[in-house]
C-alpha cells in the first residue's frame, strides 16, 4: 500500500463539504446531478476496466460496467438505466446488480458488480486529499460542474469473465462531479490519467476547449508531492476515423516544474450519446511513460458528434 501522499502548500481550497461525496439533490425546482467514475488500466493484462455512473436528482440513474483489451470489441459492456428511491445514497447504492459503498470520508469506495458476464470487486482506497479543479488556475468551468474530486489511490479486488479471471492489487483512479453538465458548450477534451506502479509519478490531466477558449485542471504527483498543473503542451495523434493514437504532454506546475507524459493506446471503446447534443467519448487504454518512467494510463477524448463526422469525413477526402 502507498503511503499517505502529502499535497502541497500552496493548493487552493477544494471547497469540498464533509457530505459532497454522497448524493447531492436540488433546490426546490431545480436540477442535480451526481456523475461517478472508477477505473483501472492494466498494460500487462492488455485489459482496461472502468465502471460510470450518473444520478439525476428525480432518480434517474444510469451506468456502465466496461472491460475491453485489443480486440475490436471490449470483452464487457453493460449499460444499464433505472430509477432509485430518493432515500438511496452512495453509501448503500444498488441498482440492477451494481452494488456502490462509497461513504462520507473522501477516501474509500467499494464498487461491486455481478451480472451473467462477469462479477466484479473493485475496492479503493485514496492516497491523498481529494483534489478539485477549482484548485487550478484555469478553474473549474461552470458548465462542467459544481464541483468535482479527482484521487488517485489503491485497488483491490477482482474482475471474473468468460472462465478468465484478473486480480486487483495495483493503482487506479476515481472522480465525483455533482451539479448539471452542459453539454453544448464543449467543442472538445482530453481527460488523462497515468500512473507508474510505485506511485512515484502520477499524473492527472484535464484539457478542455470551450466557447472559443481553453484551459486545463489537475495534479502531477512527484515523489510523495502532489501539486497542481498550471499549464500543457500537448501533440495527439489520431487515425482517420479519429480515435486517438497516442499523446506527447509537457505539463508545467504551478512551481514551475516540468512533467513529460507519453501515452499511446493498446485498447479503444466508443461510447455515444445522442439527443440534441449528441456526444462521442472514446476511451483508451494505454501504455504509457511519465518523465521516462513506464507507466499506465487512460486517455478519454470527448467530441461534438457533428464536428467529429466532419473531420472523418474530411480525412476520407485527404483533406
Amino acid at each position: 500500500m502507498i503511503d499517505w501522499i502529502r499535497t502541497a502548500p500552496e493548493v487552493a481550497d477544494p471547497g469540498y463539504l464533509p457530505t459532497d461525496d454522497l448524493r447531492h439533490r436540488p433546490e426546490p425546482g431545480g436540477k442535480a446531478r451526481d456523475s461517478l467514475f472508477w477505473q483501472l488500466m492494466m498494460p500487462d493484462h492488455e485489459l482496461g476496466f472502468q465502471c460510470y455512473l450518473y444520478l439525476t436528482g428525480d432518480g434517474k440513474a444510469g451506468f456502465n460496467v466496461i472491460l475491453w483489451g485489443k480486440e475490436r470489441r471490449p470483452h464487457v459492456i453493460e449499460l444499464v438505466q433505472g430509477d432509485v428511491p430518493e432515500a438511496m445514497d452512495f453509501d448503500d447504492f444498488r441498482l440492477d446488480g451494481l452494488h456502490v459503498t462509497q461513504p462520507a470520508d473522501q477516501r474509500s469506495a467499494t464498487v461491486r458488480y455481478q451480472s451473467d458476464k462477469v462479477t466484479l470487486e473493485y475496492v479503493f482506497e485514496g492516497f491523498h486529499d481529494p483534489f478539485s479543479y477549482r484548485s487550478n488556475p484555469d478553474g473549474l468551468p461552470a458548465w462542467f460542474a459544481q464541483n468535482r474530486l479527482e484521487q488517485s489511490g489503491w485497488v483491490r479486488g477482482f474482475v471474473e469473465w468468460d472462465g478468465k479471471r484478473v486480480d486487483f492489487d495495483r493503482i487506479g483512479h476515481r472522480d465525483h462531479s455533482w451539479g448539471v453538465r452542459h453539454w453544448q458548450a464543449p467543442q472538445h477534451w482530453k481527460w488523462l490519467v497515468a500512473y507508474t506502479p510505485d506511485a512515484s509519478r502520477v499524473v492527472n490531466a484535464w484539457i478542455w476547449q470551450a466557447r472559443g477558449d481553453w484551459g486545463v485542471g489537475g495534479y502531477v504527483i512527484r515523489d510523495g508531492e502532489l501539486v497542481p498543473i498550471a499549464s500543457v503542451d500537448q501533440k495527439a495523434e489520431y487515425d482517420d476515423d479519429m480515435t486517438q493514437r497516442r499523446v506527447a504532454v509537457t505539463i508545467t506546475d504551478i512551481r514551475g516544474g516540468t512533467c513529460d507524459l507519453e501515452m499511446e493506446r493498446f485498447g479503444l471503446v466508443k461510447l455515444p450519446t445522442g439527443g440534441r447534443y449528441a456526444t462521442m467519448i472514446m476511451e483508451a487504454a494505454c501504455t504509457a511513460r511519465i518523465d521516462g518512467q513506464a507507466a499506465a494510463g487512460q486517455f478519454e477524448c470527448q467530441w461534438p458528434k457533428g464536428y467529429l463526422d466532419n473531420l472523418i469525413e474530411l480525412n476520407a477526402a485527404g483533406a
